[in-house]
């Protein structure tokens, strides 16, 4: 009996890897002389060799699960994240159509009362002009002196220039403000017949005040009919494209304007759209991890790395589309594809 628990220490002290036990059983086996010692050392053996297998099978279970934890809460963390961006995205778009709104009002006052001194202006040009036609010699060589004096010419004609840029500053105002009303009306998550191209000239138009000086953006859209997607969604889309080729060629410090090329067109049973640019491209290596979560080649504090994986979710998970990219020094392009139905406007 002492020579099996013996053998039963040696056992619990031998080797780690499982595979070991067989030749240890068989050495401690060849060294026996009592048949019980033999089938009490191959029992303990297997029951041994059994407890090691499944401590490593609890062990990459363990991983295992470890390793599920950890992208599932990667995923939630992400899926938080797209939420909170929508919704402040969804705040941010009440709060510019409230301004918007509420600009409206003082914008068509001003430009209302603007455009009625201009005709007072005008009818007073008017008067002086047939008073001095009707007026004696004496009277127009003295009115000729005093218009001289105070350049009265020169502030007619310098105020009817005055009114022109004044009334077309106005007018940028009003595009401007309604450009914000349109884009902030489109709510997150409305699927409706729309036009795209038209989401495309609202959304360059609000991208004008980051693009100016950087790039001049090209619009060469070809005629789409009405179709049903989620305007404010993709809105979001152009704009985290058009705002991307818009850093890229801010940061080459070029002394010249870069160009941005929004294209649209039908193919079969869907629009594609691009976006181009001609900044200094992605590199490589970057490029199948550029619709990952919070990845971004931004310094801190400039970018949260999820323009573009929310663009992702946008066109793929919710429009059931496609998008991708390629690039190359000098040249980068952003297709995306909607599902294209245009019977489902009237169906």
């Amino acid at each position: 009996m002492a020579d099996i628990t013996q053998l039963i220490v040696m056992l619990r002290s031998g080797p780690e890897n499982p595979d070991d036990f067989t030749a240890f059983a068989e050495k401690i086996i060849s060294e026996s002389n009592s048949e019980d010692c033999i089938k009490a050392v191959c029992t303990v053996s297997d029951t041994m060799l059994e407890l090691r297998r499944s401590k490593e099978r609890i062990r990459t279970l363990e991983e295992a699960l470890k390793d599920a934890e950890s992208k599932s809460c990667e995923h939630l963390l992400s899926s938080r994240s797209l939420m909170m961006r929508q919704e402040k995205l969804a705040a941010i778009g009440q709060l510019a159509a409230g301004i918007a709104h509420e600009l409206n009002n003082p914008i068509g006052y001003i430009s209302g009362n603007f455009e009625a001194l201009r005709g007072y202006s005008i009818s007073i040009w008017k008067f002086l002009n047939d008073l001095e036609s009707i007026a004696s010699d004496d009277f127009r060589e003295t009115a000729a002196q005093l218009k001289a004096g105070y350049k009265i010419d020169y502030i007619m004609e310098d105020s009817e220039a005055i009114f022109l840029e004044c009334s077309e500053g106005f007018r940028r105002i009003s595009g401007i403000v309604n450009n914000l009303l349109s884009f902030a009306r489109q709510d997150v998550g409305s699927f409706r017949p729309g036009n795209l191209n038209n989401s495309i000239r609202t959304t360059a138009a609000i991208a004008h005040s980051q693009s100016k000086f950087i790039a001049k953006i090209k619009l060469e859209l070809e005629d789409i009919p009405d179709f049903v997607f989620c305007a404010g969604e993709i809105n979001q889309v152009l704009l985290n494209l058009i705002l991307n080729s818009v850093q890229s060629i801010k940061s080459q410090n070029r002394s010249e304007e870069g160009t941005i090329t929004i294209q649209t067109r039908i193919e079969g049973d869907f629009v594609l759209c691009t976006v181009e640019d001609d900044g200094p491209g992605i590199p490589p290596s970057l490029m199948s991890r550029i619709f990952d979560p919070f990845f971004t080649t931004k310094p801190v504090g400039e970018g949260t790395g999820l323009g573009l994986n929310i663009s992702y979710d946008i066109i793929v998970n919710r429009h059931k589309g496609t998008i991708d990219a390629e690039s190359r020094p000098g040249r980068t392009v952003f297709s995306f594809r909607l599902p294209f139905d245009p019977g489902a406007v009237h169906g």
